[in-house]
């Protein structure tokens, strides 16, 4: 005997051999890149791989690089974005002969060819969903032997492959075959499996078929004979029609039958004859009207039956229907029309434990009709028409659990109508027409959960719910009780979730949930109560708390327990938040919600700091004090907007500093009438990047709005557009850090706002505005602030300007004076104002200006003197003010002036509406100055404005300065100008005349120029004739098709349910070539567009939002279209489905819908527009169509006499038998991603696709594509090459 310590050093010796082989055995399996290995290793190794394609006309896919002597499993991905064509090649899989199982997906795969899957002779496991269905024209089409290698297969996977048609016998040669899925396909004749009794044994060990989501329409006899081993059947959601009454024969063995979704609308008598051994059977969501009698006969061992969604009705569910079915458990006869039940209906069913009659039309039930069911536990009798319940209506129920009554018309149940289900649970009474608590329940001790919602009860006795001691869940929302006593909860010391809600309730007892201290959730919502004091404070375990929608007018934090995390207060009378304990920081709410109140402030007592998300919107709120939400840690959502906050302090919003891991909470204060004053001006900032983190996101900052202070005529302006200087205070008096003189007289520094003035300052007195606009003052104010920026002292009645009357205001900058009856300004009125920079004194009623008015003013850039009575202006009035850009003169009643004055940096000037003589000297001097500085770039002058006064007289019509003439006035720059109006009233007839004839024609002819379309498509819808339009039918007559229609797999139902019918039956009727029914199964995508293209005479587009996010986005789909638009001839029709704008697609629809016709589906006369734009409906000739027909031929045959490539060839090989487009198309799209192979290195390639696969310690990082390659064009570089190696595998 082994002594232990020499076996425990055996076993150490061996666990460390085992593990050093395991990684040398790991260490030399060497995987491609694009794929992963999962399991244990070893001898035994699982790959998934994601790959674009599988021998696309984008990648070349070798699979000898995988490491065929330990890959058991096999799992290949194709991308779902990349919508390129995949292709599996004869022999692909040789070389992985210890292959197991094996899973494609997504590899969009044409044809399965003989021998896709040859060698593969261990498979068990075989999974094939190209999901063909995402592209409409693409099927999948399998060779009839591509399973013969396969004889060990046990699992058969071939859902989602877009499969019309199989051959015949393709499952017989699988001997061992148990499940086998063909759903999610377009199957449409069941004889193509050939399970039928005439093929023999096919497929005799498959247990498993789902045949589900196909287009069966009919099952002949005998359908399945041959699978006597089946157990389970799908064939749901195929639209059957028909189901012969041996369709079902042969299959001994059949357990479950699923036949739910179809068309059905009776079953045949002797359907299930041989089927015995049946034990669930769904066929819900039919037709079905008819049940045969003896249709269930026999079937003994049945367990589950759901005939729903069908119309059944008492003729056919009868005392005879369930005879047989001994064993039934469940029976769903729900969304039936059943109007009563009989009592000997269920008679049979003894052993029937669920019962569904929900939504039926029963008005009555006979006595004694359950009283044989001793095994129901669940009876739903929801939404039917049952008025009362008798002592003898659910009579024998003894074990039934779960009731369900609810939404009927029941105003009666007899106090015995549950005595023998004393283990009742759950009751649904629900929405019936109860007008008080049933006294049924006294018996009912077990009962967990009551609904007595949406009745009519107005009063709840005192001793309604003695009995049920064991109730969980009340539900008596929706009634019209008022009030609630302190007894009527007393014995419901297990009750946790309680709802009251919507009822009449104006009081609740004090004490009335003293004695339910389980409670969690409690729903009072929608009530009209007033006070909640006392109520739920000592409700410990309470964590949910609704009081929406009452009339309470007060709250205190003292009203709820400590425990509670949900708290709704919304749509009250509310008008503060108490805490008169300061409980604040005791509570654990989580959520709150007072909106809709009438709260007018917020502090930091107000809300509780383990808060996430509080709602305070629509409420009355003005103020929210500085560090409301601060230490509120757990803040992560505040609701503040729709209240009535005009000014915000910066620190009312400031948080505790944040935690770098979180996000920062999210304030909305939009909908408040804010104010921009001068403390208002760091919310613009709030959202910007701080070093420390201390305010919220303001979600909504960009729908802000406020009020400016000095809004002068404007209204609310956003937030993120006010300017800094915008953003001001007012004040009344200001005395300034450094100025000591603030307690005397005639203080200068003192900031003082005159009387009937309103004075503004921003945040650093840099703005200092006063405004005394419109005060009546009849006198410049004496005590205009020093520091003043800005002065307003227009709408007054001051009539003279004197001396010094801004004397010392060195900072003043804007100064309106405008319309305020100013007749005079004296000398040196402005003196001082070394900053003044705009100045309006329009609309006054200066007479002249002697010089002297704007001396000093060298920062003028704005002067307004327009609308006054001017008639004189000095020649050096403006000749100080070097800086102007803009003088407005216009309005006065000038009639000569010195232009040589105005400043060189003018780019504005108003000088319209003048008497301007039209001497000579004067027009010469303007004409001049216009010359110089008028035109782009120069100065903008209102020429159309000017007009001049011949000798001194008015004319009866001001003429325009236009022309000059220097015949009359001479001078070097003159010309001449007519002002005298000449007679025109002889010719004012003739020119009438003529005018409205022109005018006449130009609008007949603007308007049908601007319906010409219109009135196109009229008369060929009326008349048949075309205007304008030639002919296409002698170039065009050798076109197979009318129109060739492109359009996304989405929108087929559009096409092949409205569009095609229409265009292809209706009068006139056109041919149309559809991608389904059309293109040659399994060629490439371009071809196929590309000839349906050349074979129609127009190309329907039907553009949709579909199409653009999956059929526009492949390569080459899009240049199979371009094809189209080289055609300058207008073949073209795009039709715009759903909401696709014009202005949002990319440059080529664009181009498309410019230079082509196109249609917007739903547009009034959109099949008449769509019928003009088609060619004319004329069939081809007889020669024209054998000779198509001809071609087609020759092209098929062509393609079969071609040799199956036996073993993987080389790029170049590959390409040459490419068509010339595709070509094209691959050199596009490979001259972006990859280089070009050297002829060595194609050799190579070529070298190991012809021999044996190399063992895994000779391939590191090897790839499964090969990219083809294309060589450069030679004609621009005909001597030079450059060559790159490259590999890859995405």
């Amino acid at each position: 005997m082994m002594k232990p310590k020499a076996w425990a050093l055996w076993v150490l010796q061996w666990v460390m051999i085992s593990r050093v082989m395991g990684a040398s055995v790991g260490a030399a399996i060497d995987t491609p890149d694009d794929c992963q290995m999962t399991g244990a290793g070893g001898d035994k190794v699982s790959l998934i791989c994601s790959l674009r394609t599988i021998n696309s006309e984008l990648d070349t896919t070798n699979f000898s690089v995988i490491p065929a002597r330990v890959t058991i499993s096999l799992e290949v991905e194709c991308s779902d974005v990349l919508f390129f064509q995949s292709a599996l090649k004869n022999k692909s899989f040789i070389q992985l002969t210890r292959l197991r199982q094996l899973k494609i997906e997504y590899c969009k795969i044409g044809e399965v060819p003989r021998d896709a899957f040859a060698g593969l002779t261990n498979l068990q496991n075989l999974t094939l969903k190209t999901f063909n269905t995402d592209w409409s024209a693409m099927t999948l089409t399998i060779a009839p032997d591509a399973f013969y290698h396969q004889d060990l297969l046990e699992y058969l996977d071939l859902g989602d492959n877009n499969i019309w048609t199989l051959p015949p016998k393709l499952f017989c040669g699988l001997g061992n075959l148990t499940m086998l899925n063909l759903s999610r396909n377009k199957l449409q004749d069941v004889n193509d499996l050939s399970f039928g009794h005439a093929v023999g044994r096919c497929a005799p060990r498959l247990r498993q078929l789902d045949l589900s989501f196909n287009h069966f329409n009919a099952i002949p006899a005998f359908a399945f004979a041959a699978l006597k081993n089946l157990t389970t059947l799908n064939m749901s959601l195929n639209g059957i029609q028909d189901l012969a009454d041996q369709a079902l024969f042969g299959m001994y063995s059949l357990e479950v039958l699923d036949i739910s979704g179809n068309l059905l609308s009776t079953l045949p008598p002797e359907l299930f004859k041989e089927n015995k051994r049946l034990t669930k059977l769904y066929a819900r969501n039919n037709s079905i009207t008819v049940l045969a009698p003896g249709l269930f006969t026999g079937l003994y061992m049945l367990l589950e039956l759901n005939l729903a969604d069908n119309d059944l009705t008492n003729t056919w569910v009868n005392s005879e229907t369930f005879m047989d079915l001994l064993r039934l458990a469940s029976l769903d006869l729900s969304h039936n029309k059943i109007s009563r039940l009989d009592a000997a209906t269920f008679r049979d069913l003894t052993n029937l434990q669920v019962l569904n009659m929900e939504r039926n039309l029963i008005e009555s039930i006979s006595d004694n009709t359950f009283s044989g069911l001793f095994r129901l536990h669940t009876l739903i009798l929801s939404e039917n028409r049952l008025k009362l319940l008798t002592d003898l209506t659910l009579d024998g129920l003894v074990e039934l659990a779960h009731l369900r009554l609810d939404h009927n018309q029941i105003f009666s149940v007899d106090s015995d109508a549950l005595r023998n289900s004393t283990k009742l649970k759950d009751l649904h009474l629900s929405h019936n027409f109860l007008q008080e608590v049933p006294l049924v329940l006294k018996k009912l001790q077990h009962l967990l959960s009551l609904d007595l919602s949406g009745n009519s009860i107005s009063e709840v006795m005192k001793r309604s719910f003695k009995d049920l001691q064991q109730l969980t869940v009340l539900n008596l929302a929706n009634n019209e009780i008022e009030t609630i006593s302190k007894e009527v909860f007393k014995y419901l010391t297990m009750l946790r979730v309680l709802n009251l809600s919507q009822n009449r309730i104006r009081s609740i007892e004090d004490g009335a949930f003293d004695h339910n201290h389980n409670l969690k959730a409690v729903r009072v919502d929608d009530n009209v109560l007033t006070n909640v004091h006392g109520l739920f404070s000592d409700l410990k375990q309470l964590k949910w708390l609704n009081l929406s929608k009452n009339h309470l007018e007060m709250f205190d934090y003292a009203f709820i327990p400590l425990g509670l995390e949900y708290l709704d207060l919304r749509s009250n009378l509310i008008n503060e938040l108490g805490n008169y304990f300061e409980k604040e920081s005791q509570l654990s709410l989580r959520i709150l919600d007072s909106s809709f109140n009438k709260l007018r402030e917020v502090s930091s007592s107000s809300i509780p700091d383990s808060v996430e998300i509080i709602f305070l919107n629509n409420n009355l709120i003005s103020q929210i004090q500085p560090y409301t939400f601060f230490k509120k840690k757990n803040l992560t959502r505040v609701d503040l907007f729709s209240n009535k906050l005009q000014h915000l302090d910066q620190n009312a919003l400031r948080l505790s500093v944040l935690d770098p891991s979180k996000p920062q909470p999210e304030f909305y204060i939009g909908e408040n009438p804010l104010h921009c004053d001068c403390t208002l001006q760091w919310l613009q900032k709030i959202n910007g990047p701080e070093e420390v983190r201390q305010t919220p996101r303001v979600v909504d900052l960009a729908a802000i709005t406020c009020q400016l202070l000095n809004a002068r005529g404007q209204g609310l302006l956003p937030l993120l557009e006010v300017q800094k200087l915008q953003f001001l205070c007012k004040y009344d008096s200001h005395c300034p850090s450094l100025c000591h003189c603030c307690d005397f007289d005639a203080c200068d520094c003192e900031m003082t706002c005159p009387t009937n003035c309103t004075c503004f300052h921003d945040e650093s007195w840099t703005a200092n505005i006063v405004d005394c606009s419109g005060t009546s003052l009849r006198a410049v104010p004496d005590r205009i602030p020093m520091d003043a920026s800005e002065v307003y002292l227009d709408g007054n009645n001051i009539e003279s300007l004197s001396s010094h009357t801004f004397i010392g205001r060195k900072n003043l900058q804007v100064l309106f004076l405008n319309n305020s009856s100013i007749n005079t300004v004296y000398n040196r009125t402005f003196n001082g104002l070394k900053q003044l920079q705009i100045l309006y004194i329009n609309d006054n009623h200066l007479k002249t200006l002697k010089g002297y008015e704007f001396e000093n003013l060298a920062l003028m850039r704005e002067l307004y003197l327009h609308n006054n009575q001017l008639t004189s202006i000095h020649n050096a009035t403006f000749s100080t003010l070097t800086a102007l850009r803009m003088l407005r003169i216009d309005g006065n009643l000038l009639s000569v002036m010195s232009f040589n004055q105005l400043s060189k940096s003018l780019m504005s000037v108003r000088i319209g509406r003048n008497p301007w003589t039209c001497e000579c000297f004067f027009l010469e001097q303007l004409n001049y100055w216009l010359f110089e500085n008028e035109g782009p770039g120069k100065v903008s002058v209102d020429r159309d404005q000017l007009y001049c006064v011949q000798n001194g007289t008015s004319l009866d019509s001001e003429e325009q300065i236009a022309l000059y003439n220097a015949s009359e006035c001479g001078g070097e720059y003159t010309e001449k100008t007519t002002l005298v109006r000449e007679p025109y009233e002889s010719h004012i007839l003739v020119s009438s005349v003529t005018l409205g004839a022109v005018a006449l024609f130009l609008a007949v002819f603007f308007l049908v120029f601007c319906n010409r379309n219109r009135i196109r498509v009229y008369m060929y819808a009326k008349h048949g004739v075309r205007l304008f339009y030639k002919s296409e039918f002698d170039e065009d007559s050798s076109k197979v098709f009318d129109a060739f229609v492109s359009y996304s797999s989405k929108d087929e139902v559009f096409v092949t349910q409205i569009l095609a019918p229409e265009l292809e039956r209706g009068s006139p009727s056109y041919k149309l070539c559809l991608h389904y029914r059309d293109f040659p199964v399994g060629a490439y995508v371009t071809e196929s567009i590309l000839s349906a293209v050349e074979s129609s005479k127009r190309t329907v587009l039907i553009l949709s939002d579909n199409f653009i996010k999956s059929e526009w986005r492949r390569f080459e789909f899009r240049s199979a279209h371009h094809e189209v638009l080289r055609d300058r001839r207008r073949r073209l029709i795009v039709i715009l489905l759903g909401e696709v704008s014009p202005g949002d697609l990319d440059p080529d629809l664009r181009l498309y819908l410019k230079t082509n016709t196109w249609l917007r589906w739903g547009d009034t006369n959109f099949w008449h527009k769509l019928k003009f734009a088609m060619p004319d409906a004329r069939p081809p000739s007889r020669t024209h169509q054998l000779r198509a027909i001809q071609q087609q031929e020759s092209q098929q045959q062509q393609q079969q006499e071609q040799p199956t490539d036996e073993a993987p060839q080389t790029q170049t090989t590959s390409l040459q038998n490419q068509p010339a487009q595709v070509n094209h198309i691959q050199q596009t799209q490979i001259q972006q991603q990859q280089t070009q192979l050297m002829p060595d290195q194609q050799q190579s390639v070529q070298h190991i696709n012809h021999h044996h696969v190399p063992s895994v310690h000779q391939v590191p990082h090897q790839h499964l594509h090969q990219v083809q390659h294309h060589a450069q064009n030679s004609t621009r570089h005909p001597h030079h090459h450059h060559h790159h190696h490259h590999h890859q595998f995405h």
